[in-house]
């Protein structure tokens, strides 16, 4: 992650800027960090365009490199957006941004290729695997994200099944849904400290993609 922010940087300070350049903000929707033009492989890429005072009619986009595809924009407003799919790593990719009547270039912008992460799971906020009770109690939900990876693509966790062993009981249960609903709280309340809680079976859904399985979370109870 470190290398590639350094390169992102090198990538910002070397890009290439004319006349209104700095009335048009380009950025990738599904990247984190809005000031970072990196795209992901074999994933979805989304990236906008914004135009200070100009309508999103007005400009073109064009990709400068074989090796990253682009669809044909959408307009609404003042922004632009399109599909991106890059094709390579370790080298800038660039698109220019030109005016629509004119041809004249307003802005070229360096895109950094990297790999997006396999999403995962997490009870909450919780960063460790020891969590105290009284947090557990308050997070309530399972949400998802993509470890070491600015990729930022809304999964939301569909469905899971939640399992525990405490005072001679078995606790197996399905839940829909992304919250930790009222029985598995009630369970969580009553564990002893030292309990593992087990959240398996998780299953992801997102938009334009098919369902997918994430890994199992375990939490020990403080």
């Amino acid at each position: 992650m470190k290398k590639l922010l350094i390169i992102v940087y090198i990538i910002m300070l070397t890009a290439t800027v004319y006349g209104q350049s700095d009335s048009v903000r380009v950025w990738n929707k599904w990247c984190a960090r809005k000031d970072t033009p990196v795209l992901f492989m074999e994933s979805n890429n989304l990236i906008e365009v914004y135009a200070a005072g100009v309508k999103g009619s007005d400009i073109t986009i064009k990709s400068l490199d074989k090796k990253l595809k682009v669809s044909g924009p959408e307009v609404k407003g003042d922004t632009m957006t399109i599909l991106a799919m890059p094709y390579i790593t370790g080298r800038p990719m660039k698109v220019a941004i030109s005016d629509k009547k004119t041809g004249k270039l307003i802005k070229t912008v360096a895109f950094y290729g990297d790999k997006a992460a396999v999403p995962a799971a997490h009870i909450g906020v919780a960063k460790s695997n020891e969590v105290l009770r009284k947090e557990l109690m308050e997070y309530i939900t399972i949400g998802t994200y993509f470890p070491n990876s600015l990729y930022s693509y809304p999964y939301k966790v569909t469905q899971y099944r939640f399992k525990t062993h405490y005072d001679k009981k078995d606790v197996n249960m399905v839940v829909d849904g992304f919250f930790l609903s009222k029985e598995v709280l009630e369970v969580i309340r009553d564990v002893p400290v030292g309990t593992v809680l087990q959240f398996t079976d998780i299953k992801a859904t997102c938009p334009s993609c098919s369902p997918r399985s994430l890994a199992d979370v375990n939490l020990t109870v403080k």
